[in-house]
């Protein structure tokens, strides 16, 4: 019974946990973790514009993973640049956004996108292809040619007498709404259990990255495979899910709008990108700080004489303490790590010592001095031995490489020339 219970309270404490991170993702457990109190937040509304705004690249990058994929799943990650996010303490690469298709997703847009194999009846050579074919109540429908399109049947009146020999009653028109379109058709009918031949359809041809980006870029947002219904936030407190072939777009900070709120402020739809954020300018935070008690205590003596000669002692006791204490500060340094290193790297950009150091990314530097040998008309024969100079070789590298680690640690540190 014991067990039972046991089992039964692990369960309950499991089934809350897990409702809790489901009604709130962005804010489960944001209160206790955050060391600032205050969280870099991106809404719900500011990611549908980024993925809005990204909808196009995203597009781009994904059509060649679902060509290029043989049976595995695909994902496009809109991570952090490079730009502007350091100086907002979130470390470029994080990823803001992803669109993920699993493996059965990928292989119906690849068989949607594929351009159709070309309908075609045995032994009869037409003058064009068909349009298509279906079957409907045991009767074999081929399409001809849209008849409300000017000229489009003209074509087949030398191929009706083929298929007229081949089984077919044409110059049917029927209002079809099988793919490829919709419309009023010139069909031929035959019966389904009709002896052959009957039309074929040709295999498909695999769509280009190009043919795969028009198609998930022609699905309403509601489409299961649309980008918009695949597209899932993920931010600091999520693992991205993990896919067969993925590509990562950067996207600088002006690409997705974000505020800096109180850590409990979190709403459920909010994406949390920066779960230790410097508070805004002009805060102010109260630090309570307890400290050991040091006290005083005086002692009064009082001693009365009676008026029948004896003498009454009374004894008053005070006692000091000292309270715990707090401060409010406000006004902090708002800059973090990465904001002050670009400051720094933007300084030093221009200049010329900088730029000089940047060729030395070039240099190599060989194991062991080179001999060369040289032929003039003039001086004849004659051979140059570097290992002569090793020790002044091996001196220049030192000042080079010194030289450019003072320049990063100025870089670093302090930030001007």
């Amino acid at each position: 019974m014991r067990a039972k219970l046991s089992l039964v309270g692990y369960m309950l404490l499991v089934d809350v946990i897990a409702v809790y991170l489901v009604v709130f993702p962005a804010s489960a457990f944001q209160v206790s973790s955050s060391t600032t109190g205050y969280v870099r937040i991106a809404s719900q509304a500011a990611m549908a514009s980024m993925v809005s705004a990204q909808r196009a690249a995203t597009l781009a990058s994904v059509a060649p993973l679902i060509s290029g994929a043989s049976a595995g799943s695909i994902a496009v990650r809109l991570v952090a640049g490079s730009v502007g996010w350091p100086a907002l303490g979130i470390v470029a690469g994080l990823t803001l956004a992803m669109l993920y298709y699993d493996s059965t997703k990928v292989a119906a847009i690849k068989s949607a996108a594929a351009i159709p194999g070309v309908w075609t009846i045995p032994g009869v050579s037409l003058p064009k292809p068909l349009r298509n074919s279906f079957v409907s109540s045991g009767v074999e429908y081929v399409i001809l040619c849209n008849s409300g399109q000017a000229g489009d049947c003209d074509a087949y009146g030398p191929g009706f007498g083929m298929l007229t020999s081949a089984g077919y009653a044409c110059v049917i028109s029927i209002s079809n709404t099988n793919p490829p379109t919709s419309g009023t058709y010139l069909a031929c009918t035959k019966g389904a259990t009709a002896s052959a031949p009957h039309a074929v359809q040709g295999a498909s041809t695999p769509a280009t990255p190009t043919q795969i980006a028009t198609y998930i870029g022609s699905l309403p947002s509601a489409d299961p495979n649309s980008v918009e219904s695949n597209t899932v936030p993920v931010g600091s407190q999520v693992v991205p899910t993990p896919a067969d072939s993925t590509a990562s777009n950067p996207i600088p900070d002006t690409g997705l709008a974000t505020t800096v709120v109180p850590a409990t402020s979190v709403g459920p739809t909010d994406l949390v990108v920066n779960p230790n954020a410097t508070p805004p300018a002009g805060t102010e935070t109260t630090k309570e700080k307890s400290q050991p008690t040091t006290g005083t205590s005086t002692t009064t003596t009082t001693t009365t004489t009676n008026p029948d000669g004896s003498v009454t002692t009374s004894q008053t006791k005070t006692d000091t303490d000292t309270a715990s204490v707090s401060c409010a500060a406000g006004n902090h340094e708002q800059r973090t790590f990465g904001s002050i290193l670009q400051d720094h790297m933007n300084v030093w950009q221009g200049s010329g010592l900088l730029s000089a150091l940047n060729l030395l990314k070039t240099l190599t530097w060989p194991s062991t001095p080179p001999t060369y040998s040289l032929t003039s008309s003039m001086f004849g024969s004659y051979t140059i031995d570097f290992s002569v100079w090793a020790g002044m070789l091996t001196a220049i590298r030192s000042l080079i490489i010194a030289l450019a680690g003072f320049v990063a640690y100025r870089i670093v540190f302090v930030g001007s020339t």
